[in-house]
């Protein structure tokens, strides 16, 4: 990574032994051409035009970048919306008069992101956000990572140091954490073939476990909660509807310290991994004129700038 004669990040990668120059809206071009060449396969039919969503963090410049990869991949932007706005259409809060306050919390692979919207007459204001960009999903495999690591060396006196047998093991980490979301127990069985002749390691992992190992890990989601709050000067019990975005939000323990913490239940009606998808889906629709005027929603500009906690 480089900074061009603009100060501007391009990334240096080499190309069939040729060194080329890519800047990250190129990078993103090419994987909306492929997101659109998959459409097209599905569709049968062409796609030229698009609604995207973005980070409601977002400035204008990165906006204006992130429609300039889609130009490039030859298609032209109707909109971009902001990522809790697209959570909050597919739930479809905004044709509920009764909500005011809306608290989108997006807990995926990586990241925390939390989003206080306003909802007014089916507009959309982002009050405030906040967020930890170094929790995630990731960070709760790696803990059960580095515990199941240790129990081979033990059980096997020699050090698990082989690449291809880590990965083995991180795949089935992270597979054990998803059935972990439905059963209160799970059983690992892989094959780790630097042990030797004792290759197979077989492990019984329950959810109580898992919970162990990340308790201050799950505790640290409701930090940027707590900012939030306190930013916009709301105490809990006048948040009207909780959103959960993103597959970590799968978590039980995650639902039950939301849960515990504003004495209600989050929204749970839609899948955490397609809600901003589904979103940006409607406001497409909306605007292609499927969907009846009467569900539309509009978005301020937002103004307020993220609480970053890490």
């Amino acid at each position: 990574m480089e900074a061009d004669e603009h100060g501007m990040i391009r990334y240096v990668i080499s190309v069939n032994n040729t060194e080329q120059r890519v800047r990250p809206e190129d990078i993103g071009s090419t994987i909306i051409e492929f997101l659109k060449n998959v459409a097209v396969r599905n569709l049968t039919s062409p796609v030229t035009k698009v609604v995207m969503s973005v980070p409601a963090e977002f400035d204008q410049l990165q906006r204006n970048y992130t429609r300039k990869a889609a130009n490039n991949a030859g298609l032209e932007v109707f909109r971009i919306i902001n990522e809790p706005t697209a959570a909050a259409l597919a739930y479809g809060l905004h044709t509920k008069p009764s909500l005011s306050n809306v608290l989108v919390i997006d807990l995926g692979g990586g990241t925390l992101d939390v989003s206080l919207l306003n909802v007014q007459g089916g507009m959309f204001l982002t009050q405030g956000m906040a967020g930890n960009n170094i929790l995630g999903g990731e960070d709760f495999n790696e803990r059960l990572h580095s515990y199941l690591k240790t129990v081979i060396e033990t059980r096997h006196k020699q050090s698990l140091t082989d690449k291809e047998d880590l990965q083995t093991l991180r795949l089935a980490v992270e597979d054990a954490k998803i059935n972990l979301t439905a059963s209160d127990h799970t059983f690992l069985s892989i094959h780790l073939h630097s042990l030797g002749k004792n290759s197979l390691f077989q492990e019984r992992i329950t959810r109580s476990k898992f919970e162990e190992l990340n308790s201050d890990l799950f505790q640290k989601v409701i930090d940027p909660i707590q900012t939030v709050l306190k930013a916009t000067n709301l105490p809990p019990e006048e948040i009207d509807e909780i959103v959960l975005v993103g597959g970590s939000t799968r978590i039980p323990k995650v639902r039950q310290l939301i849960h515990k913490f504003f004495n209600k239940k989050p929204n749970t009606n839609i899948d955490p991994e397609l809600a901003v998808a589904m979103g940006v889906s409607v406001q497409a629709g909306i605007i292609g004129g499927m969907w009846p005027l009467t569900v539309s929603a509009v978005e301020l500009p937002t103004r307020v700038k993220k609480i970053q906690i890490n």
